[in-house]
């Protein structure tokens, strides 16, 4: 949101996570055409066709193995088994935990936006809070990017560094038979994870963070109170203005026109874009965890491809309160910052950054007077509600 100039650091830490962490690999596909599972003319296109193969064999679990890593990697080396599970499987996102015996800290995240499906990489401690460098990844990518236009059975998540090394994700999926996934660099491949899908094993546990499916995480009883507070208003909209910021301000100017949408409503996500004037690229989500709430920060282009510094934010660290949650950032010992949203139903909603407790950025809503509900965010133009 509008730290998103001010966030260097965040982005920083998610790109020094796509071209050096280990934690999750990429996929490297056998040579020939890949046609078996859901047919491209099956889909309304190729991406629509890729999730729905992903979705095959939704709620199973497959094993797989290790086949290739960067010697001394800390976490990956040859031979090391793994389990993957198909989780959660919806048109608009498909999430699959793989776990390394027993550690369940990881899940990827295919979503779709406008245009195409965005990768996320979900990092977790056993507590269930995120680790620092969680969900980062890349969109889907398109020649040149890419080595080859995206297909039903095998996509790119490719970006270009700087220095223009190409380097990112490949995933590829052939229903009843394989699944690949691993990173790579110029077109080798770094870490090389194949999993068997003829052959089904028993569900691991829990991936951690996250309540069995179907099931929705408990609250403490303030964050109850504060989730159902913010639910109160959901499908409307109102008007707010810019409080506090520091001077000079690099993001606004102070009179831009300020809409908060409480828009997409479900039990365990809320999800409330934020429009300033006739930019629609945010979004706030805060999503319930078996270690509290979790806030990310949303931002597409508006074409719907994501903005290189999306997906920024912190767990909450504490109970809170029924009208005030803080969501502060793992950052070694610094002065503690993050974010800060207050809610009096009817009242008032307030969101803005916080540094050792006091407000950098602060946005007051007036929730007492509804305005027209804003159009769909960035990359969300087909959804019912932003995700």
């Amino acid at each position: 949101m509008i730290e998103r100039q001010r966030n260097g650091m965040m982005a920083g830490i998610l790109a020094v996570a796509v071209l050096a962490a280990a934690c999750d690999p990429v996929a490297d596909p056998d040579e020939g055409t890949v046609s078996d599972g859901v047919a491209e003319g099956q889909h309304a296109d190729v991406h629509g066709a890729f999730l729905a193969n992903l979705s095959v064999h939704c709620g199973e679990s497959f094993p797989g193995v290790v086949n290739a890593a960067p010697e001394g990697d800390p976490y990956f080396s040859p031979g090391l088994e793994l389990v993957l599970t198909f989780r959660e499987c919806g048109e608009e996102e498909v999430r699959v935990p793989v776990y390394a015996g027993d550690n369940a800290s990881r899940t990827w995240i295919f979503t779709r936006t406008g245009g195409g499906v965005d990768l996320r990489h979900d990092h977790r401690y056993p507590d269930g809070t995120p680790e620092p460098n969680t969900f980062y990844g890349s969109f889907v990518s398109e020649p040149p990017i890419g080595s080859e236009a995206p297909s039903a059975n095998a996509h790119n998540f490719q970006r270009v560094r700087d220095d223009g090394m190409v380097t990112g994700w490949r995933v590829e999926i052939i229903p009843g038979e394989r699944y690949t996934y691993g990173t790579q660099r110029d077109g080798e491949w770094r870490h090389r994870f194949d999993f068997d899908l003829s052959t089904p094993v028993e569900n691991p546990l829990e991936p951690w963070g996250h309540p069995p499916v179907g099931e929705v995480a408990s609250l403490a009883p303030a964050q109850e109170e504060f989730w159902a507070n913010l639910a109160s208003h959901c499908g409307q909209a109102f008007e707010g203005r810019l409080i506090e910021r520091p001077d000079p301000d690099p993001n606004f100017e102070g009179d831009e026109v300020m809409t908060v949408h409480f828009r997409g409503c479900g039990e365990s996500r809320l999800a409330l874009p934020f429009h300033v004037d006739d930019n629609r690229s945010r979004t706030w989500l805060l999503t319930r965890t078996t270690a509290g709430i979790d806030l990310r920060h949303d931002h597409r282009h508006a074409d719907g491809s994501p903005e290189p510094s999306t997906w920024y934010g912190a767990h909450t660290p504490g109970e809170g309160t029924a009208t005030r949650q803080e969501f502060i950032r793992a950052n070694g010992g610094e002065v503690p910052s993050g974010w800060a949203i207050e809610i009096i139903p009817g009242e008032r909603y307030t969101y803005g950054t916080i540094r050792d407790g006091e407000w950098n950025y602060r946005i007051d809503f007036d929730l007492t007077t509804p305005v027209s509900e804003p159009p769909a965010p960035w990359g969300h133009e087909g959804s019912t509600a932003a995700r």
